[in-house]
């Protein structure tokens, strides 16, 4: 089994839109990298990946591609489904990829071993959801493509549905570590209050912005830590 993983990047410039009312464009855009590093550093480690792509059109991505030494899709998708189902072609007719898993690049606390773990689990289909169980988190397919693909924020039980449909084998494995994708400052808390060692925790340590924005929501004392991936 040969196993690339696909990483979507819209680009640092006016990243996580839905922080915008409570941090600067700056900030957001040195998150967005500080989280993207994280994830490609967590699949680079990763025991059970032969390779990674990541697909963006951003100007940065060539640096952090080179930066890591992976490689670079161009998708000329609109959207994001579009673009992975591109580049999940890529990796299995240009890649000879046999299996694709898709990370987002806002999980920063993951690991390698994290994504070990889910790869060990792996059937057919094998579906990571977040903490609410409403979102597809990570999302691995032998072969690539090999249902369509929805993410839209709520798609974790609709990819279940569809690819049950097709009498593909289904498994949904839980980790605590991909659970925690970022959007708002409450997935920020998460991120500052666990003992995961990350890019993104020394930069929601360090940076005055995001101090001040834990320190309006009296989270400056960590109070909950994540443990372990579990299934």
């Amino acid at each position: 089994m040969s196993v690339w993983a696909i990483v979507p990047f819209k680009g640092a410039e006016n990243a996580k839109r839905r922080l915008s009312p409570r941090l600067s464009a700056d900030v957001r855009s040195r998150l967005a990298l500080a989280m993207l590093n994280d994830v490609l550093h967590a699949l680079v480690e990763a025991k059970s990946v032969d390779g990674i792509l990541l697909t963006s059109r951003a100007t940065e991505a060539k640096s952090i591609a080179e930066k890591w030494n992976v490689s670079l899709y161009r998708d000329q998708a609109h959207t994001l489904v579009d673009a992975l189902t591109d580049a999940g072609e890529r990796v299995k007719n240009g890649l000879n990829a046999t299996t694709s898993i898709i990370v987002p690049g806002d999980v920063p606390l993951i690991k390698g071993s994290d994504v070990d773990h889910v790869l060990h689990y792996h059937a057919d289909v094998t579906i990571v959801p977040d903490g609410h169980k409403i979102g597809t988190n990570a999302l691995v397919c032998t072969p690539p493509n090999a249902f369509p693909l929805i993410f839209d924020g709520r798609s974790y039980h609709p990819h279940i549905e569809a690819a049950t449909r097709l009498g593909l084998q289904v498994r949904s494995v839980q980790s605590q570590a991909f659970a925690v994708d970022v959007d708002t400052a409450e997935d920020l808390l998460l991120v500052y209050s666990s003992v995961q060692e990350s890019r993104t925790n020394s930069l929601l340590a360090s940076d005055p912005e995001l101090l001040a924005l834990l320190d309006e929501l009296n989270l400056t004392h960590p109070t909950r830590h994540l443990d372990n991936a579990s299934i």
